[in-house]
């Protein structure tokens, strides 16, 4: 059997608790032993960021993972109110207070003026609390750079080498964010970045190193969903299989053909996710047509369900079914290894592919 040294995960909002599932049978099986590097995107950068901090302790992880209240993940409101200097605005904001209208009219302000209705503020600061859990050393935020001196860490653990991408669109390229391109960014803002749907979160202003002035950064799922190829390099690897690393292993959210169905387009936000859900479409046609991915990929059935259900809660029905789709995926790869053939066909029927 290969022996995996870096992990790979999609984006995919919610979704992303199948691969809570996935891990277990790796950490069970002791796959977990030989991996040395973990990236993702969106929901698949807080997995990756997730696993960094726990390498070898899956129950840790899982609380890790389970902490997170979806619920309020899509905050309207928030302590950040934008700054507005126009006093008849100001004037209008604390009316809508007393007619308990604010959080929509903040939230359209916020869009106008941080270009997304919702807010990922309360997301970031938990994010910043569970990295602070795994420190010895109390410091306002952590960076990558801080990731990779395991002198800083609780016990001298040494994390998993880190790797998350982000969307510049000032630029309108991706980014990747780590200790080898971003040493000194803060690991946090780094996921915030890389799961902030665009219009849905508000976008993130960050200065990449060596440009001139500071971008604007939407999720990394716009142009990068699934950088299973980030790894395709000699110096991650002693051997390409026809430009390919062998020993990365990625894990693929999909939606099958008889539960693909999209919810009607009512409201400004129906709006944006219908937009963000087209262009990960794309980016699913173009990894499915490239077939040295097939053998490295783990695809799970994401059971139907929208990237944007924030209602959803730790071990209810939708989180039980997800959690098992990533397990019974995961396990299927290694003991029984799908036939591709069979598989890639009903994929191809989703798209609406004719050979």
């Amino acid at each position: 059997m290969v022996r995996y040294r870096n992990l790979v995960f999609k984006g995919g909002g919610v979704r992303g608790i199948a691969y809570i599932g996935a891990l277990k049978y790796l950490y069970e099986r002791g796959i977990m032993s030989s991996i040395e590097r973990v990236a993702g995107t969106s929901a698949g950068a807080i997995t990756a960021l997730g696993v960094s901090l726990y390498p070898s302790d899956f129950s840790r992880f899982k609380a890790l993972a389970d902490s997170l209240d979806y619920r309020k993940v899509p905050a309207e409101d928030d302590s950040r109110v934008p700054a507005i200097a126009n006093k008849r605005i100001l004037s209008l904001i604390e009316r809508s207070r007393e007619l308990s209208i604010f959080k929509n009219l903040q939230c359209s302000i916020r869009l106008l003026q941080e270009k997304g209705w919702y807010s990922s503020d309360f997301f970031y600061q938990w994010l910043r609390s569970i990295i602070a859990e795994r420190f010895e050393v109390t410091k306002e935020f952590y960076t990558f750079a801080d990731f990779a001196d395991p002198a800083l860490h609780r016990d001298q653990q040494r994390f998993l080498d880190l790797y998350i991408t982000g969307t510049d669109v000032t630029n309108r390229t991706p980014r990747l964010f780590s200790f080898e391109t971003t040493p000194d960014m803060e690991v946090a803002l780094a996921v915030r970045i890389s799961m902030s749907i665009p219009f849905y979160f508000e976008a993130i202003q960050y200065q990449y190193p060596g440009t001139e002035e500071p971008q604007f950064y939407v999720d990394g799922g716009i142009m990068w969903n699934y950088p299973v190829n980030l790894f395709d390099d000699k110096k991650y690897t002693r051997k390409l299989a026809d430009g390919a690393n062998e020993e990365t292993l990625g894990f693929f959210l999909y939606t099958p053909p008889e539960k693909s169905r999209y919810k009607p387009i009512k409201s400004i936000i129906d709006h944006m996710e219908a937009i963000f859900e087209s262009i990960s479409v794309v980016q699913e046609h173009l990894v499915i047509k490239t077939e040295k991915d097939y053998s490295r990929t783990v695809f799970i059935d994401d059971c139907g369900i929208e990237a944007t259900d924030f209602n959803i809660q730790t071990d209810d029905a939708k989180y039980r079914a997800l959690f098992e789709s990533g397990f019974s995926a995961t396990k299927s790869f290694f003991e029984t290894r799908t036939e591709w053939s069979k598989f890639f066909i009903a994929l191809k029927e989703r798209f609406g592919w004719k050979d």
